[in-house]
């Protein structure tokens, strides 16, 4: 009775999760803003929580993404089941030469995702290479 238990409770996770794939949840929306130092990404998506949210930095590349994941239907079988997580959005961005990497930073607040991108400073964009006499 137990494997029969299993696949019908699967089942209904799978069920309910692409229920909210396709008709629960609203598409993640991405904004592009320029403030005086810096650019702010922000990203919202109603009904989804701000831990389904990831920002990660690979190279000089920006990647956003959100990951809608099932939570199992019983308490005890919380350490033994296994849950599925299904991307829901999904940007990489490359990082322009005139961000500072280094302090991107990201937030939430009021129901969004704020990536926050800070301008380098002119010392930063600019300086001259000194030419090296080898002979």
């Amino acid at each position: 009775m137990k494997a029969i238990e299993n696949v019908f409770q699967g089942t209904g996770g799978q069920v309910d999760l692409l229920n909210t794939l396709y008709g629960g949840s609203s598409q993640t929306t991405m904004k592009v803003d320029r403030e005086d130092e810096r650019l702010v990404i922000k990203l919202s998506a109603p009904g989804v929580s701000a831990n389904a949210f990831n920002v990660l930095i690979e190279g000089s590349k920006l990647v956003l993404y959100t990951l809608l994941v099932n939570t199992p239907t019983r308490r005890d079988d919380d350490e033994n089941s296994q849950r599925m997580a299904v991307p829901m959005f999904l940007r990489v961005l490359d990082i322009p030469s005139f961000i500072d990497a280094d302090h991107i930073e990201a937030v939430h607040e009021h129901g969004q995702v704020r990536v926050m991108l800070p301008f380098k400073d002119e010392e930063q964009m600019h300086r001259r290479i000194d030419i090296k006499d080898l002979f």
